[in-house]
């Protein structure tokens, strides 16, 4: 009699272990879960900053990409003068420009954002025109 209180006691024991390792896998999962989906937001958020203040730059510097490289010490500018890089706290911020300043016309620039590692998924992409008006 006493030999079946005990495996009945065992019995009882696994099952309860195996109660608590399933929901602690169910745990873990949510954890990791959500730890991803707060690193997404955070880079999120991080290439929104980056692309209003690169925006706000260039719209301040009448869309000229050589002003707009001296003002962000750590930028360069391509080569044809056409796009401006900036890379900063593990972001990479690209500036791409139709074209050239000129009174009386549009110029649009697109705004892109990726993550220094991974620079071919853009984590976020602004439109931006600017319209230069004459000057008399």
């Amino acid at each position: 009699m006493k030999h079946s209180k005990s495996s009945l006691f065992l019995m009882e024991l696994i099952i309860a272990l195996l109660f608590f390792a399933l929901a602690s896998t169910v745990c873990i999962r949510l954890f990791v879960n959500a730890h991803t989906l707060s690193r997404q937001t955070v880079d999120i958020n991080m290439a929104l900053n980056y692309a209003q203040n690169m925006a706000e730059a260039f719209m301040g510097c009448d869309g000229d990409l050589q002003a707009l490289e001296t003002l962000l010490t750590s930028s360069r500018l391509s080569d044809d003068g056409s796009s401006l890089s900036l890379e900063q706290n593990g972001y990479l911020t690209t500036l791409t420009c139709s074209g050239f300043p000129k009174p009386g016309s549009t110029i649009s620039a697109k705004i892109g954002v990726c993550r220094t590692e991974e620079p071919e998924s853009m984590l976020y992409t602004l439109q931006v025109d600017l319209y230069t008006p004459h000057v008399k």
